[in-house]
């Protein structure tokens, strides 16, 4: 039974991908052509405009926090579909390995775990959410430590030059193009002389790539992370 609930998740995430690349709004790697295109749209409505993150606006509307992420001056590091999903996997490998060998843990689950606050879900949502607007002008290369909307929790935003290929760098250019950044920390960490954003180990955060950032919304900024971790950053944590 496990091995065909993951079978049909994946089939569900192709499907999800394939559909997304034919309305592809934004420009991978970085920094959108048009940073304000959408700045007569709040931040949710951008969300629900893009079929990549139509599970991501289920979700912000099953914990009830669209008014938040509508929030003035709000910045906000979107999870995808496929974080989402990816999470779902993990939580039901985990209830099939300890509780019940048939079970899952799917959407209605989480909605379910969100709309009724259980384990401090509802509130895990605004890990994602800094009240300040993360324009480019105040971001930096080695980072900086940012309150997160999640109370007591601490995020690493940095803005750092990238000689990858796949996220935009080519030699045909005199500067290398940079990207955005978000490092969700566990424990507490210095920046200084030495300690950047990109030497944080493993056992304090976990770093996450911007695939495309700096959207200027009516409310805020957007940015859109890309699908190397999932919601929450389920498992990373050591």
């Amino acid at each position: 039974m496990k091995k065909i609930f993951l079978i049909n998740l994946t089939v569900l995430l192709t499907m999800v991908f394939v559909m997304s690349a034919c309305k592809k709004d934004y420009i991978e790697g970085g920094i959108p052509e048009n940073a304000d295109l959408y700045k007569d749209s709040t931040t949710y409505d951008v969300l629900k405009g893009n079929p990549m993150y139509d599970t991501l606006v289920q979700i912000i509307d099953a914990a009830g926090l669209k008014d938040i992420v509508n929030k003035e001056g709000t910045t906000f590091f979107a999870p995808s579909d496929h974080a989402i999903f990816s999470y779902l996997n993990s939580r039901t490998i985990f209830v099939q390995d300890n509780y019940d060998i048939n079970g899952h843990f799917g959407l209605d689950s989480l909605k379910y775990y969100l709309q009724n606050n259980v384990n401090g879900t509802k509130d895990s949502l605004l890990m994602y959410m800094v009240n300040k607007p993360l324009t480019y002008s105040v971001l930096t290369s080695n980072g900086a430590l940012y309150p997160s909307m999640l109370t007591g929790d601490t995020v690493l935003i940095s803005f750092e030059e990238t000689t990858d290929e796949e996220l935009g760098y080519t030699n045909l250019v005199s500067q290398a193009p940079h990207v955005v950044y978000f490092t969700q920390l566990w424990y507490h960490y210095d920046l200084g002389p030495g300690n950047t954003a990109s030497d944080v180990p493993d056992n304090i955060g976990v770093r996450n790539l911007v695939k495309t950032s700096g959207i200027l919304t009516k409310n805020g900024v957007l940015n859109l992370l890309d699908n190397s971790n999932s919601l929450f950053f389920y498992d990373t944590k050591q």
